[in-house]
């Protein structure tokens, strides 16, 4: 029985690895432009390829896009595979034979699916973990973000000036909230240090008032004490 997590990563290297990724640009879904909002598509993954396995991935391009794919083995064996590159007709446009890292490019003629293939056919016991790195790129498309945010600069310019004034006034808006708040602590400290003297000091003073009142009664019954005095007759 398989887990929800287990399901739920199966479904991401399913859309990773087998599906053509629908892509967004400036809100408008394309098949050429990325989730991140910038032209072109960028992804970077780790895959184990079996031995005398091979493991293939598509991406589309678009049409004069420049395509960049380079590959590096971290794990297994000789650390040596093949990769290849090859259009929607499984024509091989590049390869790399044999080799623990490399690099290519490749401009697309036209709009399509282009083919990343690693080959571990040199090892038929080990197998590799291989990291991948695709990039695709629409210069004219490009260009023309670059154009849009240039275009922006000077709302965004603005914006920050009119932020910052409005930063400073909050700033001043905080510094009087905490002046007013440790007056208040002040205050407050004040008054609880006041009562506590007040109440030391009525409770000190009702103490010597009591002991002041008991002295001046036993020494006013003191005064008014006559003791028994009885007499004796000498006998002849």
């Amino acid at each position: 029985m398989f887990s929800t997590s287990g399901l739920l990563i199966s479904a991401c290297l399913w859309n990773l690895f087998h599906n053509v990724l629908l892509e967004r640009m400036l809100g408008e879904d394309t098949n050429e432009f990325s989730f991140d909002g910038l032209p072109g598509a960028q992804h970077e993954f780790k895959v184990e390829v079996a031995a005398n396995q091979e493991e293939c991935f598509v991406q589309r391009v678009a049409q004069s896009a420049n395509l960049h794919a380079s590959f590096e083995v971290l794990r297994g064996g000789d650390r040596m595979v093949d990769f290849t590159v090859k259009d929607g007709h499984d024509n091989t446009i590049k390869e790399v034979i044999y080799k623990s890292e490399g690099r290519m490019e490749y401009i697309a003629p036209v709009t399509g699916n282009v083919q990343i293939c690693v080959h571990n056919i040199h090892s038929r016991f080990l197998s590799k973990l291989v990291y991948i790195y695709i990039v695709t790129i629409v210069e004219e498309e490009w260009k023309k973000y670059i154009g849009e945010i240039e275009e922006l600069d000077t709302t965004v310019h603005n914006f920050t000036t009119s932020i910052s004034e409005v930063q400073k006034s909050i700033d001043q808006v905080r510094l009087h909230q905490t002046a007013s708040r440790m007056n208040v602590i002040k205050d407050w400290y004040l008054v609880t240090g006041n009562n506590t003297y007040v109440m030391y000091w009525s409770v000190f003073q009702i103490l010597c008032i009591l002991a002041t009142s008991c002295f001046q009664i036993y020494f006013v019954r003191r005064l008014f004490h006559i003791p028994n005095v009885t007499s004796s007759k000498a006998r002849a």
